[in-house]
Parts: structure tokens; sequence; C-alpha cells
């Protein structure tokens, strides 16, 4: 039996050794092409929710290329293929909880919204003053010289 898992291992390695540098260098276009597109997409300002859709859909493909051939996910099967696919679709599903979540708060609740950043705080803001700052007396202190 051992034989036999030695053998499979030995060709599933051979198969693998058998990938050409052609195909690191297509690769490796395609990312600075994904590279050039997230600097233009940076500099375009889309609408509200569509920069951030597209955005994530250019950084998923360049994660994906490099999880497949420079991680050489695309030569191997099984089990490899079966974690990835998990862990992706559990990541979609905690990003999309958090969105989701995010969504559906009371608008005071969320200070992304356009409505809350011109309200004021419900309390004394003891942060910032209220009233102009007292002019500077003639020694550059305010209320006079330094040594009274």
């Amino acid at each position: 039996m051992t034989t036999r898992k030695v053998k499979n291992s030995l060709e599933e390695h051979a198969r693998v050794g058998r990938a050409r540098a052609g195909r690191y260098w297509i690769v490796w276009a395609a990312l600075l092409v994904l590279t050039v597109a997230t600097y233009a997409l940076s500099r375009l300002h889309l609408e509200h929710p569509w920069g951030l859709v597209v955005a994530l859909f250019i950084a998923s493909a360049k994660s994906a290329l490099v999880v497949l051939f420079f991680m050489h996910l695309w030569d191997h099967g099984g089990a490899n293929r079966l974690v990835f696919g998990t862990s992706v679709f559990f990541v979609v599903l905690l990003i999309g909880l958090v969105v989701l979540d995010n969504a559906t708060r009371f608008v005071l609740a969320n200070p992304g919204r356009g409505a809350t950043l011109s309200r004021e705080p419900p309390g004394p803001d003891i942060l910032s003053p209220r009233f102009p700052p007292e002019p500077a007396a003639p020694g550059g202190f305010p209320g006079g010289e330094r040594g009274r």
C-alpha cells in the first residue's frame, strides 16, 4: 500500500513539475494589468457603492491568479481545492454579514451616512471650543505678561 502512495505522489510531482515559465510570465502580465486597473479606478471616482464593488472584484481576480498559479492550486486537485473553496465561502459570508449589518443600522448610529455628519453630537462637546480663542496680548500670551 505504501508503494502505491509513493507512486501516486511521484506521478503528481512529475505532473506539477511540467509547468513552463511562459505561464508565469502571462500571469505576471495579467497582474500588472490589474494593478494598473486598480490605480485607474482610484483616479476615476465612481459612484458610492460601485467603486468599492469594482475594486473588490479586481482584488479578488488578482488574489485568484496568485493562488491558482503561484501557489500551484491549478495543478493540484482534491482536498486543496475544497479547502480553498470553503475558506473563500466563509470570507465572503463574514464580509457580507458585516456589510448587511452596517447597511441596516439607524442613521444616527452610522457615521458614514451624509446626514449624520451635519448634525450636532447629543451632548456637550468638551474637545472643541465653541467660542473663538481669546486674542493674544502684546507679550504673546493671552491675558497679559508671563510673569504676573
